[in-house]
């Protein structure tokens, strides 16, 4: 099993868009695939689960097993055949204040999903050095971080890298995502290390995906840009 964080400082460059794409592109490669939102903005949850009624997510998402309140396996939503999915709603933005003072927490969650029978885990996380963040980047053997052109995002990439260090992570992977191929190249010039050869390229077509909660069909050059990416990264 692979558990790989998708995590970003910087709003806008594109990390549900990659973490539910990279998803899918897997689940279509015939791997199984464990999507987790732990991010309480929950446009992961949205885009996969919109027609999920307020009730029932709330009674059951990654809060609840962050709690002990709900089993993991509970909270699993089937996709497809190959891709699954655990929300999450804004509640979670209290798990900071429930379980921050609680390590062991992490040690329970991170062993009750390399018990689950999924070839890939692929988290979500939140903008924010938060107690979600933390417990994905404790979970996980790789972690990417999509890369727009500007300042702040490469501040943001450093403090991703330094979150990793605490908790004793794998280096991040950035990932040159939602840019024109003048904007990648200026990102490979600016002296960032790590930097994956392949990028999502720019596509209006990507946003539309994302506000209709619809996958983009098997002829969009997005999917080729994916097989790149998981070739060289995974």
């Amino acid at each position: 099993m692979k558990i790989i964080t998708v995590a970003s400082m910087k709003g806008g460059v594109g990390k549900t868009t990659l973490a539910v794409y990279l998803a899918a592109f897997l689940a279509k490669s015939k791997k199984k695939v464990l999507l987790i939102d732990a991010d309480p903005n929950n446009n992961l949850t949205d885009f996969f689960l919109r027609d999920e009624g307020l009730d029932t997510l709330e009674k059951s998402n990654l809060f609840q097993v962050l709690l002990g309140m709900v089993d993991v396996k509970d909270a699993i939503r089937s996709f497809s055949a190959n891709l699954a999915i655990i929300p999450s709603t804004p509640e979670l933005a209290k798990a900071h204040v429930e379980l921050a003072n609680d390590p062991g927490s992490m040690i329970r969650f991170q062993s009750e999903i390399k018990s689950l029978k999924y070839d890939f885990i692929v988290w979500d996380t939140p903008p924010s050095l938060t107690y979600e963040l933390f417990l994905a980047l404790y979970c996980s053997n790789v972690v990417l971080s999509p890369l727009g052109f500007s300042r702040w995002t490469f501040q943001g990439f450093s403090l991703i890298e330094n979150a990793c260090r605490k908790m004793k992570s794998p280096d991040p992977i950035g990932v040159p995502c939602i840019v024109s191929r003048k904007d990648s190249e200026r990102i490979y010039e600016s002296g960032l290390e790590r930097i994956s050869k392949s990028i999502i390229s720019k596509n209006i077509a990507y946003g539309k995906s994302a506000i209709l909660g619809k996958l983009l069909p098997d002829n969009s050059p997005l999917w080729d840009e994916l097989r790149s990416l998981t070739k060289e990264v995974l």
